[in-house]
């Protein structure tokens, strides 16, 4: 029996934005891409947004793109593929170079995946 082939670390990730058609305001987020379907991850990722921005509302109404979502409607917002970057760390450092270069008003610093990076990240 062949032995069973360890589970990649470097897996691709999607830097996206969000952007508010009737506001023009953005989100930058990272998502993983499962297998080569992109888009698709894409579009789970936003089918995820609205889910949190539907439903619970501790923890829609924590999150600035989520009060949009409910605010402003689903159909308010356009979604696009900024970068594919391999490796988790590395995205990480990317998206959180985006998002300090371009402050886009739908984001909240400060997760907890954002905090580490933080600290690897030259100002």
């Amino acid at each position: 029996m062949p032995a069973k082939r360890k589970r990649r670390s470097d897996r691709n990730h999607a830097i996206y934005e969000i952007r508010c058609t009737a506001t023009k305001q953005v989100y930058i987020g990272i998502t993983v891409i499962r297998g080569r379907a992109v888009k698709k991850s894409i579009r789970k990722r936003w089918v995820q947004h609205l889910y949190d921005a539907r439903g619970r509302k501790e923890v829609a109404f924590k999150h600035a793109l989520h009060r949009a979502i409910v605010r402003h409607g689903e159909e308010s917002f356009v979604h696009r593929v900024l970068t594919v970057v391999r490796g988790k760390e590395e995205a990480h450092l990317i998206e959180l170079k985006m998002i300090r270069r371009r402050k886009p008003a739908l984001n909240v610093e400060g997760t907890a995946s954002k905090r580490k990076a933080t600290k690897r990240v030259s100002r």
